[in-house]
């Protein structure tokens, strides 16, 4: 026995409605051959057309530029580890004093 048709139930998350959708056989061919279709044709485009090249002093270029960014950005996080043991140290320095005006 042939399928003819196909019944799809869609159940939405914001409406407790129920959605019956019904697909005819030639329906849904048409749309698997669609789906082919397209692919297909993303594929030849994807084939005729490739990815543009980046020369090598370009990449050269670009490779260093991160290099030197990865670099800064160490030393950015050393400097920022460095200012926050400074803070922590006249926090304690200043609690002292604070500490000490109290006593007299």
């Amino acid at each position: 026995m042939k399928t003819t048709a196909w019944n799809f139930v869609v159940m939405s998350p914001h409406s407790p409605r129920l959605q019956k959708l019904r697909l005819s056989y030639k329906a849904g061919l048409i749309l698997i051959g669609a789906f082919v279709f397209g692919f297909l044709v993303t594929v030849a485009l994807a084939l005729m057309f490739p990815r543009l090249k980046v020369n090598e002093s370009e990449h050269a270029r670009l490779a260093a530029e991160n290099q030197m960014l990865k670099v800064e950005n160490t030393n950015l996080t050393l400097r920022i580890h460095k200012l926050d043991a400074q803070v922590v140290r006249v926090e304690e320095r200043s609690q002292q004093v604070i500490a000490l005006t109290q006593i007299d």
